[in-house]
């Protein structure tokens, strides 16, 4: 039996891979939440990246592909950083094309909403998301 992929390993290392949203970042792009080593460092320029729910565009089919929803975050020590952050990660992903990250086969990522700027609820760093629906491959690619 194949290993399942997992599409947000793949694209924090997408975007990990990105020069121009590298070059904003204080601490990097990371997978579900902050690692707690690294939210000593906040309010900094960093980008997480969480599974967010939705529809699959698949689900009536047998393709080991499939369609989900995904929310970007892009922190920064205002709300001004949080948006270029944000900005720059939404660029990088509106640019993935058909490539394997992380094991993972990434077909694209576009838009599902506009930014949305705000404050993280329990500690109050700037941060701004934007939804995006990816395509991707269900199996590992090894």
């Amino acid at each position: 039996m194949a290993e399942a992929a997992d599409p947000i390993a793949g694209l924090v290392a997408f975007l990990s891979a990105d020069a121009a949203l590298g070059a904003l970042l204080d601490l990097g792009v990371f997978g579900g939440e902050l690692p707690p080593d690294q939210t000593a460092l906040m309010p900094a320029r960093a980008v997480v990246i969480k599974s967010s729910g939705g529809v699959s565009t698949m689900a009536d089919g047998y393709s080991a592909h499939d369609t989900q929803r995904v929310d970007v975050f892009g922190f920064g020590r205002t709300p001004h950083e949080a948006g270029q952050v944000r900005s720059a990660a939404a660029l990088a992903l509106r640019n993935l094309r058909r490539s394997v990250h992380a094991g993972t086969l990434l077909h694209w990522a576009k838009t599902a909403s506009g930014p949305i700027p705000g404050r993280e609820p329990q500690t109050e760093w700037p941060r701004e998301f934007q939804s995006f629906q990816i395509f991707h491959g269900l199996e590992a690619v090894t």
